[in-house]
Parts: C-alpha cells; sequence; structure tokens
C-alpha cells in the first residue's frame, strides 16, 4: 500500500490522501471478483490492480491535472486530494448500501501449505508475500531498466528540466497515477483477505501507510519497505510485548503510527532515506 503512495509523492509531489479509497477499490473489486469467480485468487489481484488504477488515473485527470495547470499550491493539492477521497468514499457507501455488501469476507478459499510448531502457513500468505515480492521487483525493474523509468526519475529529480529536454510530464503523470492505483488495489484484496471488507477499511489504514512512507523519507521505495516493516512489526510485535510488560491496552495500537510520524519529523524529517545518501 505504501509503495503507491510514495511513488506519487516523488514524481507528482502530491501526498494524496485519497490513495486510502484506492486501497478500498481494490478490496471490493476483488470482493465482487470472488463473488463471481470463487477461489481465483491471481484473477481477484488483478481486477483489483485494474479498477484501482483506472480510479487513479481518472482522479488524476478529472482533478489533480486541471488544478495543476492552474498552478495550485501544495496545500491546495492537498485539499483537493480530501475531497477527492471523501467523494469516492460516499459513493463507494452509496453501491455498498445498495447491493448490501457491508464486512463481507472475501471469496478465496484458504489452504494450509505448512503447518509447524507454533505458525501455520496458508496459501493465502504465500500469495501475498509473492505477490509483494514480484510487484516491488517489477517496480525496480521500471524505474531502473526501462526508458519509461528513467523518465519518471527525471521528472521526480526535476520537472522543468524534465520538459525543457523533451519529455512529456503529462505522460509521466497518467503512468504514474496508473501504477499507483494498481499498487493500491493490489495492496487493498490482499488485506481484504484477512479481514471484512467495508467501505472506511482504506481510510482507517492510511494512517500506517503514511506513517511507512514518512519513516522511509517519503521519497525512498527502500526506506518505504523498510518503513512498512518496521510500523507492521511495531502495530503487532511491540504492541504484544507492551502489552505483556506493561499491561498496556491493545486500544493504544493506533497510536502507534501517530507516535512513529511525530517522532520521525522532529529526529530525522528524511527518515531512512537520510541512511541511504549518506552511503
Amino acid at each position: 500500500m505504501a509503495l503507491g503512495l510514495t511513488l506519487t509523492m516523488t514524481v507528482t509531489r502530491l501526498p494524496n490522501f485519497a490513495h486510502a479509497e484506492l486501497i478500498t477499490v481494490g478490496a471490493y473489486a476483488g470482493l465482487l471478483i470472488s463473488l463471481l469467480v470463487p477461489g481465483s485468487l491471481p484473477v481477484v489481484l488483478l481486477c483489483a490492480m485494474l479498477a484501482s488504477a483506472l480510479v487513479a488515473w481518472l482522479a488524476h485527470r478529472m482533478v489533480y491535472r486541471p488544478l495543476s495547470k492552474q498552478h495550485l499550491s501544495t496545500y491546495g493539492m492537498i485539499l483537493a486530494s480530501f475531497a477527492v477521497g471523501m467523494l469516492i468514499r460516499y459513493i463507494i457507501f452509496l453501491l455498498i448500501d445498495r447491493f448490501d455488501l457491508f464486512d463481507k469476507p472475501m471469496q478465496v478459499s484458504q489452504q494450509v501449505l505448512v503447518r509447524g510448531a507454533g505458525f501455520v502457513i496458508t496459501n493465502t500468505f504465500a500469495y501475498s508475500v509473492l505477490a509483494a515480492i514480484a510487484l516491488v521487483l517489477a517496480l525496480s525493474l521500471l524505474l531502473n531498466r526501462t526508458p519509461l523509468g528513467r523518465e519518471m526519475r527525471a521528472v521526480a529529480a526535476n520537472g522543468v528540466l524534465a520538459r525543457v529536454i523533451g519529455i512529456s510530464t503529462d505522460r509521466v503523470h497518467d503512468v504514474t497515477w496508473l501504477i499507483a492505483g494498481g499498487l493500491a488495489g493490489v495492496g487493498g484484496a490482499l488485506w481484504g483477505l484477512y479481514t471484512s471488507i467495508n467501505p472506511l477499511m482504506g481510510f482507517l489504514t492510511i494512517l500506517s501507510v503514511f506513517a511507512a512512507t514518512v519513516l522511509g523519507g517519503m521519497t525512498s521505495f527502500t526506506g518505504t519497505i523498510i518503513g512498512a516493516f518496521v510500523v507492521s512489526l511495531s502495530e503487532n510485535v511491540l504492541m504484544q510485548v507492551l502489552n505483556s510488560t506493561l499491561g498496556l491496552d491493545f486500544s493504544l495500537k493506533p497510536a502507534i503510527p501517530f507516535v512513529i510520524i511525530i517522532v520521525v519529523l522532529l529526529v530525522q524529517p528524511q527518515g531512512l532515506s537520510a541512511l541511504f545518501q549518506k552511503k
């Protein structure tokens, strides 16, 4: 989920708060496909990716691109992303209420692949790990080994200079939003495998996603991946340790991303990306 957010922040310079709804769109697209084609997880992930990619591209073409042409400030663009997110969220509410799809589990069969002492590996877990690794590798290859990737990195480094040397920034932004939306959609579908799906699932997850991105340095993909692991372990393993040793209630778990964001911004605003820059 965090890689798509980092991509838009790197290339388009927009902290897209509507990213939460792209996650929800992916989860619901995956749910609908799982109801139509039960048990076909690859098809579920592909359709989730396409649905969220389309919504992200439409938001860019209908809202973000026209506003950027008017040279709206970053603060204005952030407010616009809030508005886009709320619009998508309540459209989802209306549709889900109409078809009674609140809190539905994804119809994908769970099978135990490996059972050991104290752990179980299921087919959905294996798919989640493999899909995440495959997408990270594909994104890395795209950015570092293709002409399009070089153009995206050029626009991220200096959009004005990129236009001067003949790069179509509009095309790069189109592709960026398609990729970012697709990544969010797959993340939402994978998350939907482990929880019941509702219109607020992306909104309730976005703080952790932002925490991973901020910890990673907001523009570093390697930092974002490491940051995502740190945030996830903090929300689960660290919370378990604090509960067992200090008696802290699990209701404090949502505060962990807040703490991470505040500490990073106070101590090291560049996040983990500063470590890679030093090297």
